[in-house]
């Protein structure tokens, strides 16, 4: 059953004078061409599927495109009539309109969904009988090669493949350009940084968001459960360290300020622009929290809600919450930054945590999900990342860097259990 009978709006005029509006308010000050308003997408999981059905959920959609990063995931949305579909309270709501880029031997080809003509390229009902018959790759073969420049990026991949999937459009990326990551664990934007855009004059404007919507994955591709509603909390990324003395003054980018008012303009994101400062307050206290629980349920394979209750739990806990708040409460960035040390105390860090796994008590983590399905974990942007820290600062964290290799030989023993793999060095 859907929830949206009407699932199918097109661009019309009026919403691309409402773009072009918004663009020319937005560009006139630069001096710069015009802004086209539209918003790529890069990471069609949970997060990514949701942020593209809540831009199409608009009165006044933007342009979206999503990037698909091989033909396999091209197959699957054609297969799945190139619609989003999310789950609310048992009632599915699907969006389509969306154009889509294809990574295929190295480039990106183009697949708009609508025709020149404004027309889609198939009605409702020739895309259910039809999509099944269309070969991925003969329509890739068909396609034109896009190498146009992105003006605003959302990465929602996962943190481990952050600098291999935005190597692939570091081409269509500018110094105007705004990438906003939406993603768990901190430390992907020095990664980036060193590796993808070392150059600080070639590097585009950076945003991060923090979300906590209830998001779940179901059985196939583009489809999302919304199990509960949560916020998008964004915030620009200064090109320094410092943060506190950046607040009172931030001069945003064109493509940022465009960026930022669509996404806090679109309702189901529930989204709010915060400071630097308040913005990486919000993530070490995320961090914080998935810190604990995403890698004690992935050691020991259990429901988020198992950790409670547990004396060793709650004494493993209580270790990892005393280095973690140790190295947060000593970070240089945050230094003159009022209220950190009670803000972080390893007592309300606590607190946190056990209200997070209470109410997520049912669920299995990121990360153990991640384990079953044999897929890198994020462990290394969250307590491999309070190591880093810890290090630089003089501090040892010995507890998170034993959960961080508990959960490392966890991964692996999955994997090759899968693989029946011998080590090497007993043969």
């Amino acid at each position: 059953m859907s929830a949206n009978s009407d699932a199918c709006p097109g661009p019309t005029i009026r919403f691309l004078a409402t773009w072009h509006q918004d663009a020319d308010e937005l560009s006139k000050d630069s001096g710069k061409r015009r802004l086209s308003g539209r918003i790529h997408i890069l990471g069609l999981g949970n997060v990514g599927s949701f942020v593209a059905h809540s831009l199409a959920s608009r009165p006044s959609p933007p342009p979206v495109t999503l990037l698909l990063h091989n033909s396999n995931l091209y197959q699957s949305w054609l297969q799945r009539k190139k619609c989003i579909e999310i789950t609310t309270n048992e009632l599915d709501d699907i969006k389509t309109g969306f154009d889509v880029n294809v990574f295929n031997d190295q480039t990106w080809h183009s697949v708009p969904y609508w025709n020149k003509d404004g027309t889609a390229e198939n009605s409702n009902n020739e895309i259910s009988t039809m999509a099944q018959d269309v070969d991925a790759d003969e329509a890739l073969a068909q396609s034109a090669q896009n190498d146009e420049r992105i003006e605003c990026l959302v990465v929602a991949v996962k943190a481990p493949v952050t600098v291999a999937a935005l190597k692939s459009v570091k081409h269509r990326l500018t110094p105007d350009s705004t990438v906003l990551f939406l993603q768990n664990g901190m430390g992907t934007i020095d990664e980036v940084n060193d590796q993808v855009f070392p150059d600080p004059r070639n590097r585009p404007h950076y945003m991060c968001g923090i979300m906590s919507h209830g998001l779940l994955h179901r059985k196939e591709p583009f489809q999302v459960a919304h199990t509960g509603v949560g916020t998008t909390i964004l915030g620009s990324i200064p090109p320094i360290n410092t943060l506190s003395s950046v607040d009172r003054d931030i001069d945003w980018a064109p493509s940022t300020k465009y960026l930022m008012r669509t996404l806090t303009l679109t309702p189901p994101l529930v989204a709010v622009a915060e400071t630097p400062t308040a913005l990486r307050l919000y993530q070490l206290e995320k961090l914080a929290m998935n810190s604990v629980i995403n890698p004690l349920t992935a050691i020991m394979g259990c429901k988020n809600g198992e950790l409670l209750y547990n004396y060793s739990f709650t004494r493993i806990m209580r270790l990892l919450l005393i280095e973690i708040s140790s190295v947060i409460c000593a970070l240089p960035e945050l230094q003159g930054v009022p209220g950190i040390e009670s803000r972080f105390s390893p007592e309300r860090l606590r607190m946190m945590v056990t209200q997070l796994a209470n109410k997520t008590a049912a669920n299995n983590s990121s990360m153990l999900q991640d384990i079953k399905s044999r897929k890198q974990t994020e462990i290394e942007y969250m307590n491999g990342y309070i190591v880093r820290r810890g290090e630089e600062l003089g501090i040892k964290c010995m507890v998170n860097y034993t959960i961080k290799h508990l959960v490392l030989a966890r991964s692996l023993q999955a994997k090759n259990k899968e693989s029946a793999a011998v080590p090497i060095d007993l043969l």
